[in-house]
């Protein structure tokens, strides 16, 4: 049987540019930052994932906590306002890098 496996990787201002996006659409705030510093898995639950910003301000945290599911939604979102075709009956999921995001998308 075969199966398609299908990759699209954020670099980090594309993956605060979805955050941003899907924050304003579900009436979130936005993060405090003006950029995304790292992004890594929370540890001793690996449920949530956290977003380290550069520039947070002063006063602002500069982290903020998000599920997988979010993320994926916002990278979603992101693809669907660019024209990016994402396949509905596609297996999602999230993965980190040191310097980008993946959506992974298995058929």
């Amino acid at each position: 049987m075969w199966r398609e496996d299908r990759r699209i990787i954020f670099d980090y201002h594309e993956t605060y540019q979805a955050i941003c996006a899907l924050c304003g659409q579900r009436q979130m705030p936005r993060p405090w930052g003006a950029a995304i510093e790292a992004v890594s898995v929370k540890a001793g639950d690996g449920k949530s994932v956290v977003v380290t910003f550069a520039n947070a301000g002063p006063g602002k945290p500069p982290m903020a906590e998000y599920s997988w599911d979010f993320l994926a939604a916002a990278l979603i979102l992101h693809c669907r306002n660019s024209a990016i075709p994402i396949p509905k009956r596609a297996a999602k999921s999230v993965e980190l890098d040191a310097q980008s995001v993946t959506l992974h998308m298995t058929m």
